[in-house]
């Protein structure tokens, strides 16, 4: 607030403050952040009482009985999965022989994965760093230098991608597949190599 002095004709002085416009107050703004972190919270928050708690919601081929329920907790190789606007596909996880001689580690285990992505989204997605995989350790495993497809899939088409990963040892592992930008919850895959 700022304080102006006034003279009157009579000769008195007053002191008078002028308030700041409500928009200029620190109080406002706090309160319009947190309104709008409210709606959009309801506004993007998924009512469908049959998504999983696994991340995604499983698309289902028309050729399967659309009266069975999903309670699996894992998806597995060959399920479509809807992860926001995007659409992953698993297709296969193989273990592999085939080394990078340029790279220093060689680890003892590199799978091979190979999925397909299919935009349903506005806009174009990035691909390739939208997978990560857990090793039978729960340990992350790291992206092996090994052919793994970079790109984007413009809105409306779709990508195969491979992708491979450095593993410590063979078992059941993890697959979690969400858009590189996104605040979704991601779809889990588990299967054995």
């Amino acid at each position: 607030m700022s304080k102006k002095t006034i003279t009157k004709e009579s000769g008195k002085q007053y002191i008078m403050t002028e308030k700041k416009p409500f928009y200029k107050k620190v109080v406002f703004w706090i309160f319009a952040i947190i309104l709008i972190a409210v709606i959009g919270s309801s506004l993007g928050g998924n009512t469908d009482d049959h998504a999983s708690d696994n991340g995604g919601e499983k698309v289902e081929n028309s050729s399967k009985s659309s009266e069975k329920e999903v309670t699996e907790t894992f998806y597995k190789v060959g399920d479509s999965v809807k992860v926001g606007n995007v659409t992953y596909t698993l297709n296969n996880v193989e273990l592999t022989d085939q080394r990078n001689q340029f790279e220093e580690k060689q680890p003892a285990q590199v799978i091979k994965i190979t999925y397909t992505v299919k935009n349903d989204d506005k806009q174009d997605i990035p691909v390739g760093a939208d997978v990560e995989v857990y090793g039978p350790d729960d340990k992350k495993a790291e992206t092996y230098a090994n052919e793994n497809t970079m790109g984007s899939v413009a809105s409306g088409k779709q990508m195969d991608v491979t992708a491979h990963f450095a593993l410590n040892q063979s078992g059941k592992i993890e697959i979690h597949f969400a858009p590189l930008i996104s605040f979704e919850k991601a779809a889990k895959f588990k299967t054995t190599v």
